[in-house]
Order: C-alpha cells, then structure tokens, then sequence
C-alpha cells in the first residue's frame, strides 16, 4: 500500500490508496474551501437531465454539484459566464450565461430551477444548441458545455455530439443516478477520462473538471504546494439485465377457423436482474500536501482557525482579540503605560464593594503582566482626600504587586471625586516620581458612589495633562463615570460581581490599544485597490492578498467604526466586495482569499475612477462625514494617466496611500513623488521576498518599511489632523 495522498476537494480531502492496479477511495472529511478560482474569459453552459427517469432526488443533486462547480467559477461578465438549460423531450433556458453576472445571483437561480419531466432526449438538446448557439453567449471565447446525464438516451447522441466537438465545444459528460460510463465516454471531448465525472460525487468531481481546464490551459492558477496527478479509478453503476427465470403455465389462443379457442402451454417467463458494474478509467486529480495549517492550533485565547489553503489559514477572533492573525488583542505584546488605579475608599463605597475592586485590580494586573513587562502601576485610595497607596514602579512579579494590593486597608471618608482627579492630575504622574514622559499615562477610577462634588472641570484639567481615563462603577453611575471619561467606551459599568470580572480583558485590550490611538476606535472607510494585472503576476498577487489580510485584522470591523471594501484591477477595475457588505472579519477574510488573478495589463487610473465615483459613493456604503482612505497595491506601472484622477481624490478629501510590490516603481505614473499631499508613496519592496527593506520617496514620505509579509503594517489615521503614520 502506498503512502495516503491528499486530493483536494472543495471542502473534503479524498484518500487513494494504491491497490495494483485500482483505487479504492476512502474519506475523511474536515471543513477546507477549495483554494483556487478559475478566472478566465469562458461560457460555460450547463445542460442537466431534466427527464422523469432521472427523478426528483438525482435532479436535485445534480443541482448541489452545479453549485458547487460555480463555488471555483470566477463568475463575472468580463470572466466566466455560466448559464443553464434543462432538457427532456424538449429543452428549455433556465437562464442564459449573460444572466447573472456574479456568483451568489446564479447560485441563488439554481436553488430556483425545478424538474419539467418527460423522455430523455440529449442528441435533441445539442442539436438545438448547435443550431440556436449558447445563449447569451459571448464571441472569441472557449465554449463548454457540461452535460449531465446518466446516458439513457432515447434518441440518437453521436452524430450531435461529434458535430458539437468539431464545432470547437469543449464536451464534459457528468454522470448522475446510474450512469452508462461507455456512453459517457462516447459523449465527451478526448480524451475522455479527462472529462468524465460522477455528479454526485460532488467534491471529486468538481476537483476533476477544475483540473481539467488547467490541464487545457483554460485556468492555470494552482497553488505552487499542489500538483496534478493520475491514478486509475473504478467507475461503478447498477445496470438492469434481462433474465431467463423459466416456464409457466399461460393460455394461448388456437385458431380454428373464424375463432380462436384458448388452450393451456408453457411460456418463458423473464425477469430484470440488477449488475452492479464497473470500467476501470484514469482520473486526473489537484493533489496538495496533507497538511492542514490549523493542525498546530494557531489561534489563541479562544479563537477558531479557518483553513484557506494549504498553507494559509485566518483566525476568527473572540470579541477584543482582533489584535493580529493569532488572536492576539492589538498592542498587548508591546503594552508600554503607565498605569494609577485610583480605588474609591468612602464610606457610601462600603467595605464589600472596596473588597471587590481590589480582586479587579489584582485580576487585570495579572492579565497585563503575563503579556508585557513594559508596565508600570501605582495605586491611590480617595475619600475626604487621597492617600498614595502604592507608589509607581515596575514589578518583577505579578505576586509581589497582589500582596501590596492586599495590604491596602479600607479608610473611609465621604466620596470627593473631583477632588481626587485634582490631585491625580497635578501629582499622580510626575517624572521626579518615576513617570515616563513616552508612553501613555492611564488613570483607572474604581467607584461605586456618587461624587459629593463636580467633577466636570476637574476631569478636563486631568485631560489637559494628557491623562486618559478609564471608569469602572456600577450602572446607576454611568452618567457620572461618562462625564469624567467624556466617551462611554472608556466606561466599564456592571450589575453584579461576576458581569465586573467578566469585564477584565476587554479592559486590557483597551488599555494596552492606548499605545496606537486611533487605529482601532476611529471611524474609517478603508478601501483596497490591489493591481491584478500580469506587472504584478501570480504568485505576487497571492502573497498581496496575505498582505491584506494582515492589515484588516487591525481594525475594528463594524458599521459604526471601520468599512472596508475590496477593488482588484487589471484593465478594468472589478469590485469584490464594497464598504457596507461585511461586518464580520473572518468572511471578509475568506473573501479576499478568493480574489482572482486577472492578469493583462493595468490601468490604474481607470481603476482609481472607478473608487472615486463607484467604491466611495454613499450608494455603496461610504459614510458622509468619515474619513476615507484608499491603499493601492502595485508595483506602479500603468497604461493610462493618473494624475487627473489623483488630483480629484485629493480636492474630494480621500486620503490616497500607495505600497509597492516587486520591483516596485515609485509613483511610476501614479504620482509625483515630492509634494503630493495626501497622495503619498511608501513602497514596501517585494512583498513577501528577502530582499532589503527600501525607501523610495524619501524626501517626501520619510519612512522605511519592511519587505517581510510576515509583519503586521498598522496605519493609523488622525482625522483631524490628517497626518500618517506608519507603525511596524
């Protein structure tokens, strides 16, 4: 027995193992989508048995293997175009290829398709193809026509078939139900084990017909891991045979003269005896290493891995884990701050709630140092004034600070908030005291009492000081805890104990997101431009989509926050996905992955056209109001003039960013490099490669950024200022 090979199909892997001469196939499923997309400018023109021998239940799934095959189509009027006839003992359009032009409308019309009935007549429905044409159909492009059938024909098929081959119709032949393989066989382009499958086999078959145009050149985009293989097959079927089951007794009619008189004889008797069969065939299989990225549990703090390739996975992220691809929440490996918790000790406090407030502070203590050694922490308890509990300082140990925070006694007093704001803002963050002047400076109020004085202006002359605020009290005081902190994301408020705690990460998440701010808060219509076209290539683009990826994963993915939206392009730009249609990352993500390369040549000014008045509209999601970025991916090489277009982006408010790929040329007709404001060109050189990490518009731009996809590019946008910055 040989060693076990993966075939990989759109969401199983199949199993062969060797036996001689033949293949046996076992099957272990695990979810996986199918990694490529056959992007070419094909019709390709389904014709399903629609016949009463075929049945409502095979009909049925020859429509779950038509919506599977379009699952690896790149359906869109400038690339493939799919259309549908339903055939019997007449033929009928169910929709014509120009139809629908994407691949969720055409799925959703073949859910909608519906059995006719009647006798089963496929040379019937060539022929009026050949005389009437593919409908919808488009000049100078491959023809494919995908016959489903399980080759029962009541009329004449090789002559319409041949006409059909010679005319240049690529013939695939799909069997359903009980097919006879030899007519399959006949029916198909040769050779035919290359375009012969089993319907309902769905993920074998899909597989087989995506090779095959691979095979023929139609598609060519197979992952480098992969590669396709031949192994031989058996194809099964059951087929009816008539069966000698002896004599019996029956009555005759014995002529005599004008009239017949019945007489008894014996008389053959004959039965249908079921045969299971088989021809044993070649099958032409994409086969990828077994190897699946999410064996080695990537995803951490709870988070799902989504399998994209075989090499390729995405997590899916637990709520405030969105941080980077592994779950880890953004900014946490480098939290650098300088942290007061200012605990509320007054009588209207109470014991309890004071005994409650230090567990938090012990919990989320422990949950910032087990990520970072970059924190400093002090505690101050406030009633009639403020006692400075805990001086600031680094701790070598999470438990050297809990035993501190255990030794804090309850003091008492009336609850004078805006007295010890006062205070923290004038003495709380000193450098003479150990505070740092570089990294954010983060006062925690812990309270569960009113405030016997305003704390208005108090929370204001805190603000002043560059001092964020975070509050954690009760729900009656969140109108207080939102005046102090002047933004309600920054208010914790809970019910009960258990809600409190339930609380701690997310505030870590936020406290240590104070070191990039404005990434994961602000509002944003984020939209990629990624060139497609043959300057960039195949393997490029792929790793640019990786790219891409990466950076969504810094930022909050929600309709009131960040919008982002997908635009590829070659000489006509293409939507794949616009502002309003996700508000969930790891679609996003699974969407990205099945962009397709495009190759020809680029246009990147019709492309930036495009985003000006098509991505950016209101009509698709953008915003009135908020900031709009747009992040094009090229190497810089264009066709067409850009600078028109450039010059519009600009005078409308949209802030245009550019990264290099490859040998990347600089503003290479996108823009000129000095004094283009906001239009600016950072290139990161050769995405994905080991080359070393250049600037190109320096006297411009200034920065220098690294050629590893492996790094997380984070671009943070202030929208007051419409200053950039770029973080590694």
């Amino acid at each position: 027995m040989s060693p076990p090979l993966v075939l990989l199909g759109h969401s199983i892997y199949i199993i062969f193992y060797l036996h001689s001469d033949v293949s046996s196939f076992k099957r272990f499923s695990f979810t996986f989508q199918f990694p490529f997309s056959c992007s070419a400018a094909i019709d390709i023109l389904l014709v399903m048995d629609g016949s009463y021998s075929i049945g409502k239940g095979s009909f049925e799934r020859s429509k779950h293997f038509a919506a599977k095959l379009f699952d690896v189509l790149d359906i869109n009027p400038d690339r493939v175009q799919v259309g549908v006839i339903q055939y019997s003992s007449k033929s009928k359009v169910e929709f014509a290829l120009d139809a629908y032009p994407t691949r969720e409308e055409a799925k959703d019309a073949i859910k909608k398709i519906r059995l006719r009935g009647g006798s089963t007549e496929i040379g019937r429905a060539i022929k009026d193809i050949l005389r009437k044409g593919f409908p919808g159909g488009r000049k100078e492009v491959p023809k494919i026509m995908v016959i489903l059938t399980d080759g029962k024909s009541q009329d004449n098929i090789t002559l319409p078939a041949i006409f059909a081959k010679k005319s240049g119709i690529t013939l695939f032949a799909v069997g359903i139900k009980y097919p006879k393989w030899k007519i399959l066989h006949s029916l198909a382009s040769e050779p035919s084990e290359m375009y012969v499958f089993f319907a309902e086999d769905y993920d074998d078959a899909v597989n087989g017909l995506y090779t095959t145009l691979t095979q023929i050149t139609v598609c060519s985009d197979i992952h480098p891991y992969c590669k396709v293989e031949s192994r031989y097959c058996l194809r099964t079927t059951i087929e009816a045979e008539k069966e000698f089951q002896g004599n019996h007794m029956c009555w005759k009619g014995k002529p005599e003269g004008l009239y017949s008189k019945p007489m008894a004889t014996l008389c053959p008797f004959y039965g249908w005896k079921r045969i299971n069969s088989t021809v044993l065939s070649r099958c032409h299989r994409t086969i990828c290493p077994g190897i699946n990225p999410c064996e080695s549990t990537p995803c951490q703090n709870g988070g799902t891995c989504l399998t994209e390739s075989v090499e390729e996975y995405s997590c899916l992220c637990p709520l405030g884990y969105g941080g980077d691809k592994h779950c880890v929440p953004a900014g946490l490996s480098d939290c650098a701050v300088d942290l007061v918790f200012l605990i509320d000790g007054s009588w209207h406090m109470g014991l309890h709630a004071f005994l409650m407030a230090k567990d938090f502070m012990k919990r989320l203590a422990h949950s910032v140092f087990i990520s970072s050694n970059k924190v400093q922490i002090g505690v101050a308890q406030y009633g009639d004034k403020v006692h400075m509990e805990i001086t600031m300082q680094f701790y070598q140990n999470v438990s050297e600070l809990n035993s501190q925070i255990d030794g804090i006694s309850f003091r008492g007093g009336n609850t004078f908030t805006g007295r010890a704001l006062d205070y923290m803002a004038q003495h709380g963050f000193k450098v003479s005291q150990g505070s740092r002047m570089e990294v954010p400076h983060v006062l925690i109020l812990l309270s569960n009492s009113k405030s016997h004085d305003l704390v208005t202006l108090p929370a204001e002359r805190a603000k002043e000081k560059e001092i964020f605020i975070l509050t954690v009290g009760g729900h009656r005081l969140f109108n207080e805890m939102n005046i102090i902190t002047g933004d309600s994301r920054m208010v914790f408020s809970f019910n009960d104990e258990q809600e409190l705690f339930n609380r701690v990460l997310e505030m870590r998440t936020k406290l240590c997101g104070l070191n990039s701010p404005g990434c994961f808060s602000k509002s944003l219509d984020l939209v990629f431009v990624l060139d497609a076209s043959n300057n960039v290539g195949r393997n490029d683009f792929r790793l640019i989509k990786s790219f891409i990826k990466n950076i969504i994963s810094q930022f909050d993915i929600d309709s009131d926050l960040t919008q982002i939206a997908l635009v590829i392009y070659n000489k006509k730009p293409r939507m794949i996905f616009s502002l309003d249609t996700f508000d969930s990352e790891g679609a996003m993500k699974k969407s990205i992955s099945l962009a397709p390369y495009l190759g020809g040549h680029a246009q990147t000014g019709r492309a930036l056209r495009f985003v000006l008045e098509d991505a950016t509209s209101t009509k698709k999601g953008a915003r009135p109001g908020v900031t709009k970025v747009v992040l094009v991916v090229t190497n810089g090489q264009s066709t067409d003039d850009v600078t028109s277009t450039v010059d519009q982006l600009s005078q409308d408010g949209i802030t245009l960013l550019v990264i290099g790929a490859g040998e990347a040329h600089c503003c290479g007709g996108l823009a000129p490099c000095p004094g283009l404001v906001p239009a600016l060109c950072p290139v990161l050189a050769g995405i994905g490669s080991s080359r070393p990490p250049v600037t190109l518009c320096s006297d411009s731009v200034g920065w220098k950024m690294d050629g590893w996809i492996s790094e997380l590019l984070v671009f943070c946008l202030d929208s007051t200022s419409q200053e950039i910055t770029w973080k590694i």
